[in-house]
This record gives C-alpha cells, sequence and structure tokens, in this order.
C-alpha cells in the first residue's frame, strides 16, 4: 500500500509542476500570402524562407491554429521576433520562417522562395 500510495504522490507533484510551471503556448495561426501560407504571432508575420532541420528546432512557441501535431518554436539561437520553425510531428522536416521586415540575413541562409528577394 505504501508504494501506491508514493507512486501517487510522485505523480501528483509531476501534475502539479506541470500545471504551474510550464510555459504557456502561443495562440499562432496562419494567412495566405502570394503563393504561400505565412504565420502570424505577436501580430508579427513570418514567411517561409528555406528547409532546415527539425533537430535544429529549440523550444516550443505554440502550435498553428490549435494543431498539436503542426508546431512552431524557436530555431538555434535566432531571435524569435525575427525568425521560427514550424514542423509537423508525423514527418521529418522543419521550414524556417522570416519575419517580413528582417532584412539581416545570417551566414549560410539562403532563401528558397522568390517573395524574399
Amino acid at each position: 500500500m505504501k508504494k501506491v500510495w508514493g507512486l501517487g504522490i510522485v505523480i501528483l507533484t509531476a501534475v502539479i509542476f506541470c500545471a504551474c510551471g510550464g510555459q504557456e503556448l502561443a495562440d499562432i495561426s496562419t494567412a495566405e500570402g502570394d503563393g504561400y501560407m505565412a504565420i502570424i504571432w505577436e501580430e508579427r508575420t513570418y514567411v517561409p524562407f528555406c528547409a532546415v532541420s527539425k533537430n535544429d528546432c529549440g523550444t516550443l512557441i505554440g502550435y498553428v491554429n490549435g494543431d498539436t501535431g503542426d508546431r512552431v518554436c524557436e530555431y538555434k539561437d535566432y531571435p524569435s521576433n525575427e525568425w521560427i520553425a514550424n514542423y509537423l510531428t508525423v514527418d521529418g522536416g522543419a521550414l524556417l520562417y522570416k519575419e517580413v521586415n528582417v532584412t539581416n540575413i545570417p551566414d549560410g541562409l539562403q532563401s528558397e522562395y522568390k517573395w524574399n528577394d
């Protein structure tokens, strides 16, 4: 009986910790652009920039339109007010998005899309 009670306390503590200490995820939506789907977050618009590895995605920011399988996260050490990454949990790839007003492109990044020219 003591083992069951102890396990219950551990589970309850984990639930309370997650509920109180977890970050609140952002409301993220989309908007149709000129041949692409933009991501809208905190009144900023992000456009697709290039394919990236999901391994370089960092902290989860939120879900696109509430879909837990469609995730937006920080990317490497890039500022999230300029760069974010989006990936679906069902496949292996991710897409880097650039905030539309960003003009300083980090070394090693090149857009695959004409709207970023």
